[in-house]
């Protein structure tokens, strides 16, 4: 292999192939942030229109429901949540949509709420409509506190979280992104007489 000491071509072999790879990662992150600049997903951001709190309260244990002593959240939630395309020229797909409550840091029922796939057009609103109604059981006590001392305040600090996938396709190839987003609603503690409380008018924070 020429005249060069022994094991120099290896030497050369390994470079190429090192600055190879190099060169094939550092056009793929090239094209991707073309795409990410081009498609402008971070700039999806959903909006809650309205947002009506029926029941947020505590209640004991379901009957036949196990431990007498647990104590359970009954929850009921119905949101109008918009979402707008900004792109002026590509459809964008949402897909695996869904909506989960969280309320001080914690999963509120064992499932978030499935919302069906939609494609929208652009600059086109899209509204869904979640309903986030059940009963989460043996609650903690970090949870039974902090509900007493939010009814005490004569308020309700209620996550919404949104976890959808963002396609968006130029033929033949297509672009896929994940988010999630924290949907943070204010109400004043529902009265317990059936009448609702209603909120509405803010914008969703990208979690990630």
């Amino acid at each position: 292999m020429g005249d060069g000491p022994p094991g120099a071509w290896i030497g050369k072999v390994l470079g190429f192939i090192y600055k190879s790879v190099c060169n094939l990662l550092g056009s793929a992150l090239a094209v991707y942030l073309l795409w990410l600049i081009y498609f402008r997903p971070y700039e999806v951001c959903p909006h809650v229109d309205g947002a009506a709190l029926a029941v947020f309260d505590l209640a004991g244990p379901a009957p036949g429901g196990g431990n007498a002593s647990t104590t359970a959240l009954r929850y009921d939630l119905a949101l109008n949540i918009s979402f707008f395309n900004s792109h002026d020229i590509n459809r964008v797909r949402f897909g695996h949509l869904t909506a989960g409550l969280y309320y001080n840091g914690t999963k509120m029922g064992p499932s978030d709420d499935t919302l069906p796939s939609f494609k929208l057009r652009p600059r086109r609103r899209r509204v869904v409509y979640p309903a986030l109604r059940g009963r989460a059981s043996n609650v903690s006590d970090a949870v039974v506190e902090s509900l007493a001392r939010d009814r005490a305040e004569g308020r309700l600090n209620l996550d919404v979280r949104v976890k959808t996938t963002l396609t968006y396709r130029i033929w033949p190839s297509k672009a896929t992104y994940y988010y999630e987003y924290d949907c943070w609603l204010q109400f004043a503690a529902p009265p317990g007489n059936g009448t609702p409380a209603f909120t509405g008018g803010f914008n969703c924070e990208r979690r990630k």
